[in-house]
């Protein structure tokens, strides 16, 4: 009987200092990970730093590892609440990270390894501590996308159709305020004046921006997924408008105030900023109507039959209880010398 003891409690011993082995050593697996991942994005990290502060419109680069660390600190107390558990079909995002970084070893196209970065970063999680802790970190993993710098010819590719866009809209609205405005293609004809709605003026800059705005503004709503969704679904749109806004400002000034005036003041001057504090503005309402729904239909509702009013007392049972208390003492014992009151006697005053 002794024996049987000793022989349980090594057991439960062993499973202790195994249960306390298994982070270890997952931790270590993990720090060799990121070890291989620095070596091999060592090369092309350093030209897409350079990049960051070479280039305007990859200044919003620099901010994306600081966010990236802050939406991890705010999950860190569920991540450690979380017992790592490897998970063999996170191996698929893995090896189509894999293979999408041979591309790019081969090709030498940079937005294929920077395409490749999130998806890598994803297989690791998810292999090495399973799926539950890779959704609670795919935030700060998708933000990385951000600290990209995209070639020129990309951002162009993607900025087209925003440019096509915006120029139906904003020569379908022009004639509403009284402006005729031919519209070929992307060029937009006032009277002889020629705007052409270049990427500069697509708003596409304005968009990465607000979608990096919009992943920080949504991290503190406090929504339920699918209301996230709804709100970084929504900022493509709320771009769009406030680039069409802008384009018919520009129009209006040419209108009245002269084609160089228009140029010179707004759209090489504060128009992208005019867009993107628009079309903030604009997100932040619509999160805080999402906001609103939300709680109302998380208001529990009032149950109907717990609060019932008390039944009024019949009109002669208040009769009886008045004539009854003339006749009390100040303790409510009946007075002995208690005698009704009939109308007209007067009664003495004391």
């Amino acid at each position: 009987m002794r024996k049987t003891e000793i022989g349980q409690s090594v057991a439960r011993a062993g499973t202790a200092l195994g249960t306390q082995r298994k982070p270890r050593r997952e931790l270590l697996w993990g720090a060799a990970a990121l070890i291989v991942l620095v070596a091999m994005y060592w090369q092309v990290g350093q030209v897409w730093l350079a990049r960051w502060f070479e280039t305007p419109a990859y200044y919003h680069c620099v901010a994306v590892p600081a966010i990236a660390g802050w939406l991890l600190w705010r999950r860190w107390e569920r991540l450690t609440e979380e017992q790592p558990s490897a998970s063999g079909s996170a191996l698929a995002l893995l090896v189509m990270g894999l293979v999408l970084y041979w591309v790019f070893a081969r090709t030498g196209v940079r937005i294929v390894a920077g395409l490749a970065l999130p998806v890598i970063l994803a297989g690791i999680v998810g292999a090495m501590y399973g799926m539950r802790t890779l959704r609670i970190v795919a935030a700060p993993i998708a933000v990385l996308i951000f600290a990209v710098p995209f070639p020129e010819h990309a951002i162009g590719m993607a900025a087209m159709p925003m440019q096509q866009v915006s120029a139906v809209i904003a020569a379908k609205a022009a004639p509403l305020l009284g402006l005729s405005v031919v519209q070929q293609g992307i060029t937009l004809d006032l009277h002889g004046f020629d705007f052409v709605v270049a990427q500069e003026c697509s708003g596409m800059h304005s968009l990465v921006a607000l979608l990096l705005t919009g992943f920080v503004l949504v991290e503190l709503s406090g929504l339920g997924p699918f209301r996230r969704v709804a709100a970084i679904a929504i900022i493509v749109p709320l771009v769009l408008f406030a680039n069409v806004v802008r384009l018919v400002f520009v129009l209006l000034l040419a209108e009245y105030l002269g084609a160089d005036f228009a140029l010179g003041v707004v759209v090489h001057g504060f128009s992208d900023l005019v867009v993107y504090f628009a079309a903030v503005l604009s997100f932040v309402l619509f999160i805080g109507w999402l906001y609103d729904t939300q709680r109302q239909m998380s208001a529990p509702e009032p149950e109907e039959g717990i609060a019932e009013e008390e039944p009024e007392a019949p009109f002669d049972q208040e009769l009886e209880g008045a004539f009854l208390s003339v006749g009390s003492d100040c303790d409510g014992q009946p007075a002995d010398d208690a005698s009704p009151v009939v109308a007209g006697d007067q009664v003495p005053s004391e």
